[in-house]
C-alpha cells in the first residue's frame, strides 16, 4: 500500500484560494514548469512502477530538512536489506562515539631491555590496532624507525598480533563464494594492503609457454600456482584466480599476450586468509630492506605486550579521512574495523557483538526504533541485516544537525563526481548536488542521502529496494530518476 504525504501548506493554499505566493511550490505558472508537490508524488509513484522492479519491494521516504515535513513515503516501517546503506549506520555511530579526530595506531614492541648494542634478543611483536588502511608505506615507516633507533639485528622473528579484535574472520551471513575477492576479505585487528595481494602475470618467451606470476607486495607469503599461458601479441589478457577456502593456496588461470608492457592490465587481486601473518611477513621483508637482519620466519598470534617497550609506531589518518575512504568506494573492511573499534574505544573486547551493542544503544538514544533494525555486521555484506526506511531517515536527519555533520556528508559519494556515484546523474540537476550512499548485493539495491531542490531546499531521502529480479542497473535507473526529480523541483523555466 502506498501512503502519500504532501506539504501542509498545500492544504492551506486550497483553503485560502491563494496561489501567487507559493506558485513555485504548488503548481506551474507562466514562468515555472516544475511539478507541484502532488505532481512530484505522482512522478515518484510512476518511477516505482517501472517493470524492472516488478515482483520486488520498495521502501522510500523523502523529507524536507528545512521544515521536517514528509514529502513522500512508501512502506517506511518494513524491514529491508540495506546492502551498503549499512555503512551509513556504522559511519554515523563511529563519528559520534569515536570523534572525527580518532586515529588507528599500530606499534612494534620488544621485551623491555631486549635491545642491546643494536641487537634485539628474542622476538618483536607487530601489534595491530585495527587500522584497515595500513599500507606499504606504513610498514616501511616502522622499519625505518627501528633502524633509526639503532636496531641492526633481531634474534627472533616478527609476530603479527591481531588480538585487538579477537578471532579474525568473516561476518555472519557472508557468502562463502565471495571470500576470494577484495570486497569480502577476512577482518583482523592487524591488516595490510586491505588484506589483498596483487598478482601480475609476465608472459613467457613463446606462445603457449607458461607465464610467470609476480606477487605484490611480497612473494614470501602464501603459495601461488600459475596455470597462465602465453598468448599471441594483441590478444586481450584474461586472468582468473581461485583461493582454497581456509588457506593461502592460490591458483591463477588465464592467458597473457606476448609483448604486453609491465604495468598494464594483466593483473588480478586475491584476498589473503591470514592478514596478521601477511603483515608480519611484509614487515620482515621491510626490515631486511633497511639492513636489519631477522633470524626467524614471521608468524601470527596473540602476544602479551604488557611491560614491553614500543620500538616504533604508525598512526593512521583521522576518522574524517577514513570515512571518505570508506563511503566513497564503499570499503567493507573499513566499516567492519570501525564497528569493532566502537567496543575497544570503551575498553571492551573488539568483537562484533560488543561493537553492535554500543551502536544500537546510540541509535536508540537518537530516536531510532529498536524493532526497526537488525544489525549483523558493519558493512552490509551480510544478508542478515535489516533496517526500516524510517530508521535510516531518523539517522540522516540527526546527522544533518550533528556537530560532525560536514564530515559525515562529505564522506558520501557525489553524483556525477566521485565514488560509486561518479558515473550516475551526470549533466542533471542532481550532479554535484546529491550526496548519497549506494548499496548493492544480489537482488538488493539502495540509495540514501541528501539533495537540494532547485529552490535550495535541503532534502533527505531513503530508497531501499529488495527482491527485484532485474539487474542492478534497472534499479539504479529508477533511483536516479527519483533523485533527479527532487533536484529539479522548483526550477523556473
Amino acid at each position: 500500500m502506498v501512503t502519500r504525504s504532501v506539504r501542509l501548506f498545500v492544504v492551506a493554499l486550497f483553503a485560502l484560494g491563494a496561489s501567487a505566493a507559493f506558485a513555485h511550490q504548488t503548481g506551474p505558472t507562466a514562468t515555472d514548469t516544475s511539478p507541484s508537490p502532488t505532481a512530484l508524488v505522482r512522478d515518484i509513484d510512476s518511477a516505482l512502477t517501472d517493470p524492472e522492479l516488478r515482483g520486488g519491494i520498495q521502501a522510500v521516504l523523502v523529507e524536507s530538512l528545512a521544515t521536517g515535513e514528509t514529502w513522500y513515503e512508501r512502506s517506511p516501517d518494513i524491514l529491508m536489506l540495506p546492502a551498503s546503506n549499512q555503512k551509513l549506520l556504522t559511519s554515523a555511530a563511529a563519528l559520534h562515539l569515536l570523534g572525527p579526530d580518532h586515529r588507528f595506531e599500530t606499534r612494534v614492541y620488544s621485551r623491555a631491555g631486549a635491545l642491546s648494542k643494536g641487537r634485539v634478543h628474542g622476538d618483536i611483536v607487530l601489534k595491530g590496532g585495527g587500522d584497515p588502511f595500513l599500507d606499504d608505506e606504513g610498514i616501511a615507516s616502522l622499519a625505518r624507525q627501528m633502524r633509526a633507533k639503532g636496531v641492526r639485528s633481531i634474534d627472533g622473528g616478527v609476530i603479527g598480533d591481531p588480538s585487538v579484535f579477537g578471532e579474525q574472520g568473516y561476518g555472519d551471513g557472508w557468502a562463502w563464494d565471495d571470500m576470494t575477492y577484495y570486497y569480502s576479505v577476512p577482518v583482523s585487528g592487524l591488516n595490510h594492503r586491505s588484506n589483498v595481494m596483487r598478482l601480475r602475470a609476465i608472459p613467457g618467451k613463446a606462445v603457449g609457454a607458461r607465464a610467470d606470476v609476480v606477487v605484490e607486495p611480497t612473494n614470501l607469503y602464501g603459495t601461488v600456482v600459475s596455470l597462465v599461458r602465453t598468448a599471441a601479441k594483441g590478444v586481450t589478457p584474461r586472468l582468473s584466480v581461485e583461493r582454497r577456502l581456509g588457506a593461502d593456496h592460490v591458483v591463477v588461470r588465464g592467458h597473457v599476450p606476448m609483448g604486453i608492457p609491465i604495468g598494464t592490465s594483466a593483473t588480478v587481486t586475491v584476498s589473503v586468509e591470514n592478514p596478521a601473518l601477511y603483515a608480519a611477513t611484509r614487515l620482515t621483508q621491510a626490515l631486511r630492506e633497511v639492513g636489519i637482519t631477522v633470524a626467524r620466519d614471521p608468524r601470527a598470534g596473540a602476544a602479551s605486550t604488557r611491560r614491553w617497550k614500543a620500538l616504533a609506531e604508525h598512526r593512521g589518518e583521522t576518522l574524517t579521512k577514513v570515512l571518505a575512504r570508506l563511503n566513497k568506494p564503499s570499503d567493507n573492511l573499513a566499516a567492519e574495523c570501525l564497528l569493532r573499534t566502537l567496543a575497544t574505544a570503551r575498553g571492551k573486547p573488539g568483537t562484533v557483538q560488543n561493537g553492535r551493542d554500543e551502536a544500537l544503544a546510540w541509535y536508540q538514544s537518537i530516536g531510532m526504533q529498536r524493532r526497526g533494525i537488525i544489525m549483523m555486521d558493519g558493512s552490509g555484506l551480510s544478508r542478515q541485516n535489516f533496517v526500516s526506511a524510517r530508521n535510516l531517515a531518523i539517522l540522516l536527519r540527526h546527522m544533518h544537525r550533528h556537530p560532525s555533520a560536514a564530515a559525515f556528508r562529505d564522506s558520501l559519494p557525489v553524483a556525477g563526481v566521485d565514488g560509486t556515484l561518479r558515473n550516475r546523474m551526470k549533466d542533471t540537476p542532481a550532479a554535484a548536488n546529491c550526496r548519497a550512499k549506494t548499496g548493492y548485493v544480489s537482488n538488493v539495491s539502495s540509495l540514501s542521502g541528501y539533495v537540494s531542490t532547485a529552490a535550495g531546499e535541503p532534502l533527505m531521502f531513503v530508497m531501499l529496494m529488495n527482491n527485484h529480479p532485474c539487474r542492478n542497473a534497472g534499479a539504479t535507473a529508477v533511483q536516479d530518476r527519483i533523485v533527479k526529480a527532487l533536484a529539479a523541483y522548483g526550477k523556473p523555466q
